[in-house]
């Protein structure tokens, strides 16, 4: 297969790459005296056009955006069509053994299986955090449970979960560490 041919020595890159250098240096005044005097331009060049020049380059701007919407429009249907694809196949996927046929290409978190959402419902009895297909009553059984509110911890307790000072920070960072160091000395025995 031949070597692609670079574009670096093209004069027509060279010189849109200078152009591009030298306008992200130019200052907003700068930018705002070029664009005035383009638009100066522009309005002599078209004061000076016939109707016959202006009507053909009207029609090339409509056939330009025109072109340009169909190819938007084409990547958009290709995107979503590719999308319905893959949520078919997850639809249709059996989850069991799933984790040894994984594709890269499938966006498995997409599936209704998978996605529970936030935990953004409140229950009207307990005021706990739910998520949106949890059962109503779960956490309370409808308001039958009442469970005590829980004391406040003893002082050197309460400082660390507070979250204010260095040592806090630390506590709350490590707390699954310091939990598993500890979980060998309650057994309560004789």
């Amino acid at each position: 297969m031949p070597r692609k041919k670079s574009n670096l020595n093209n004069p027509c890159s060279r010189k849109v790459r200078l152009q591009r250098a030298r306008r992200a240096r130019e200052s907003e005044e700068e930018t705002a005296a070029r664009n005035a005097a383009q638009r100066i331009r522009t309005a002599k060049i078209r004061s000076q056009e016939s109707q016959e020049q202006r009507n053909k380059r009207l029609r090339q701007n409509v056939l330009r955006a025109r072109t340009a919407r169909q190819q938007n429009i084409a990547r958009f249907r290709e995107l979503e069509r590719t999308r319905q694809q893959t949520s078919r196949v997850l639809t249709r996927a059996s989850f069991f053994r799933l984790a040894f046929e994984y594709e890269p290409d499938i966006n498995y978190s997409a599936h209704s299986k998978i996605t529970i959402g936030a935990m953004d419902k409140i229950c009207q009895y307990c005021h706990a955090l739910k998520f949106r297909n949890e059962t109503t009553g779960m956490c309370c059984a409808s308001g039958k449970i009442v469970l005590p509110l829980l004391p406040t911890p003893p002082e050197p307790l309460k400082s660390l979960l507070a979250g204010e000072s260095d040592d806090s920070k630390l506590f709350l960072c490590k707390t699954r560490k310091f939990n598993s160091c500890f979980q060998m000395t309650s057994f309560g025995c004789n």
